[in-house]
């Protein structure tokens, strides 16, 4: 009876082993399968209105998703399917949110990340008066049974403020889009030649910048509002040497201003050629203006000079004249042409797609504060946006030393993401790439100790740019040091120096050299007997 019974206790305690195996078996599966199912790598995901949101979702052996935007209010619902391309157990849905509700294709404002691939979108409300509204929206992501949810929140966009910084020359391609990873200093100063950066603390621009800038058009109104007066700007760039007696432009007719037939010579605010690209006129044609006249059909119009004029190849030719934009918005194609050459074919944008240099209320516009005129606000600057950050890179090789010049972003209330007018800006003066030597004094001449010598010197030039100091012997077959250094943080050069100490009034020349261009060069005498005096 008693074996039977531990026999009994035995048969037990494996049922009881296998129903805890079978039990832990079955909840690792669990954990294994909602591990491997869908999820959103953010379980919030926040934004500014007006900027591209971000939205990756796991998806694990799933090949594609579908993903549900929606509004609480049921004014916005949105329904997206992305494939997994790669295969990677990963999708990112990118929606702009300026596009997003308001425009005629819905596709506009939906993509998919790199190595995806949006195969649908299907907008299920109607269209809405503006970009998608600050407020939170349910995300939902599907693949056959599974689904999980998420929330997008829109904030609203801001105009902070902004700084100026400097960046060697050698630093950069001339590409805005490498600014934000180099390394900047800030000053208002800024030597001819080096980066000039402004940096503008603002949010909810990017779907806006996701568009071709009116300001570069070939044809900007300042005010592109239906029926307003305004100035508009042509810019002509010609790809080879190009001499014209007359300058055209031809409007499409739907995109003709109003009596155009109006434009004289004193309706002509700039004429002449920008052969820097920095929208400033270098050869003023003012003077050569003989008659503006109109074509019957009242579409174009023709500048008559009183003298032959050439335009090199990679120079621009700008003009500006006062005119009525027509009635409706839209854009419209334009013709330019210098002589009886064909030159340029482009657009000009009348309406909020067209309000301000950067479209939709946004104004990006560089200004000289003295004599000269910037003629096109965007042909000096290069921009982009990350992180929140509007980078302006200014090409101050082509700009006047002395001069102070300012970069200003203004969001009018009239934007779609925006009904405030908020605005910033900072301004730089150029100055000459200059270096001064200060230890040793500059007299004439100045006196060096032998030995170990540092010699100290004071730039204009952008911290980090690399110089070489020379210490050269003036007799013949004497000697010559050379060093490569940095300038400092605070633009000071320093160079140490292990000079000869078996001479005694050794003349000596201290030189500093920029990228091949001597800055500094001063005369002196080692002084090995005075150098404690």
């Amino acid at each position: 009876m008693e074996r039977r019974g531990r026999a009994r206790q035995t048969a037990g305690l494996v049922l009881v082993c296998s129903l805890l195996l079978a039990s832990v078996s079955v909840g690792s599966a669990v954990r294994a399968q909602e591990a491997g199912g869908i999820q959103f790598a953010d379980a919030v995901t926040t934004e500014q209105r007006g900027d591209v949101a971000e939205v990756p979702i796991r998806i694990g052996d799933r090949r594609y998703v579908a993903l549900s935007v929606r509004s609480p209010n049921g004014t916005y619902d949105t329904r997206v399917r992305v494939v997994d391309a790669d295969g990677d157990g990963r999708v990112i849905v990118r929606i702009d949110t300026f596009r997003a509700g308001w425009t005629a294709d819905e596709s506009t404002a939906y993509a998919a990340g790199p190595g995806d691939r949006l195969t649908d979108v299907d907008r299920r409300t109607g269209r809405l008066d503006g970009p998608l509204p600050e407020r939170r929206y349910n995300l939902v992501a599907a693949s056959g049974s599974e689904s999980t949810s998420a929330s997008l929140v829109l904030e609203p966009g801001t105009v902070g403020d902004a700084t100026t910084a400097t960046i060697p020359a050698d630093r950069l391609a001339g590409d805005a889009a490498t600014v934000s990873s180099a390394a900047r200093f800030e000053t208002d100063r800024i030597a001819a030649g080096d980066h000039a950066v402004v940096a503008f603390n603002v949010s909810g621009i990017g779907g806006i910048l996701a568009s071709s800038p009116p300001g570069a058009n070939l044809v900007y109104p300042t005010d592109s509002t239906p029926g307003a007066t305004t100035t508009h700007t042509v810019g002509v760039s010609v790809d080879r040497r190009t001499t014209a007696e007359t300058i055209s432009v031809r409007y499409a007719d739907e995109g003709a201003p109003q009596r155009l037939s109006r434009v004289d010579a004193d309706r002509i605010g700039a004429l002449g050629v920008d052969t820097d690209g920095d929208g400033i006129v270098d050869t003023d044609l003012r003077s050569a203006v003989a008659g503006v006249e109109t074509d019957r059909s009242g579409t174009a119009i023709t500048i008559h000079l009183t003298r032959e004029v050439t335009v090199d190849a990679n120079d621009t030719l700008r003009v500006e004249y006062r005119t009525t934009n027509p009635v409706e918005a839209g854009t419209h194609a334009v013709h330019a042409s210098l002589g009886d050459e064909a030159v340029a074919d482009g657009h000009v944008v009348y309406g909020l797609a067209g309000r301000g240099t950067l479209g939709y209320g946004l104004d990006l516009r560089f200004v000289a504060e003295g004599d000269e005129t910037v003629v096109a606000p965007l042909a000096a600057v290069d921009y982009h946006y990350t992180d929140d950050r509007l980078y302006v890179l200014v090409n101050t090789s082509t700009l006047s030393v002395g001069q102070r010049y300012s970069v200003g972003l203004i969001r009018w209330g009239s934007s779609p993401v925006g009904d405030e007018t908020l605005a910033a800006g900072a301004g730089m003066r150029i100055t000459e790439r200059q270096v001064t030597l200060v230890d040793p004094t500059p007299d004439e001449p100045f006196v060096v100790a032998g030995g170990e010598t540092t010699i100290r010197a004071e730039t204009t030039l952008a911290p980090t740019t690399e110089v070489v100091v020379e210490v050269v012997g003036d007799s013949p077959n004497s000697f010559l040091f050379r060093q490569a250094t940095r300038v400092g943080t605070d633009r000071a050069i320093t160079a140490r120096f292990d000079l000869p100490t078996a001479v005694d009034r050794q003349s000596v020349t201290v030189r500093v050299v920029d990228n091949g261009t001597v800055l500094e060069q001063e005369r002196g005498v080692i002084a090995t007997e005075s150098a404690g005096e």
